[in-house]
């Protein structure tokens, strides 16, 4: 797997031995990283990270902080290395083996970017996840939430009172949602 962006660009990356993983495709990472504008101002988490794959192009970016969350350990192993092979401040740039749940409530930042892509067999963290960004008001006010999602998964929380979804992109049998709170 390779980075697809940014200072980084065809930088090789390690890839964790979880056979539940399903990475993001390339086409996908294109679709997300060409709808947002990462700067040295966005706060990046990356929940149920898998490889890693877009906090790392977020990181490529420029992007000023990034943390991964996974509860895999080959997941969090080969985001570590990552981060050593590409020389990442350890102060700016962490990765937990941990809930995301855990994760969420203990954020010492307001998140312009988050990353929400569960296993598709996990759809209730769909909603668990947000509800937890609602109630503790975690995104940044002008924050992005990105989620890949199964195409016929209808989320409860993504509607006119909680997050609308700016955009909308079908990829393949699923779906690429922006949404703001």
């Amino acid at each position: 797997m390779k980075i697809n962006f940014g200072n980084y660009k065809r930088k090789k990356l390690i890839v964790g031995d979880n056979n539940k993983m399903k990475p993001t495709q390339a086409m996908a990472k294109s679709i997300i990283f060409n709808k947002l504008n990462i700067n040295e101002n966005d706060k990046v988490v990356d929940l149920f990270a898998g490889t890693g794959a877009l906090g790392f192009e977020a990181v490529s970016l420029g992007a000023k902080i990034v943390y991964w969350s996974d509860v895999n350990k080959h997941s969090y192993n080969a985001i570590q290395k990552n981060i050593e092979l590409l020389k990442l401040d350890s102060s700016k740039f962490k990765v937990f083996k941990s809930d995301f749940r855990m994760v969420l409530k203990k954020l010492p930042f307001k998140p312009t970017i988050i990353f929400l892509d569960p296993p598709f067999i996990a759809t209730k963290y769909y909603n668990e996840a947000l509800q937890i960004i609602l109630d503790n008001d975690l995104l940044d006010e002008d924050g992005l939430i990105v989620m890949e999602k199964p195409f016929k998964l209808k989320i409860e929380l993504l509607n006119e009172n909680n997050f609308s979804q700016i955009e909308v992109r079908k990829f393949g049998d699923k779906d690429i949602v922006f949404a703001k709170k």
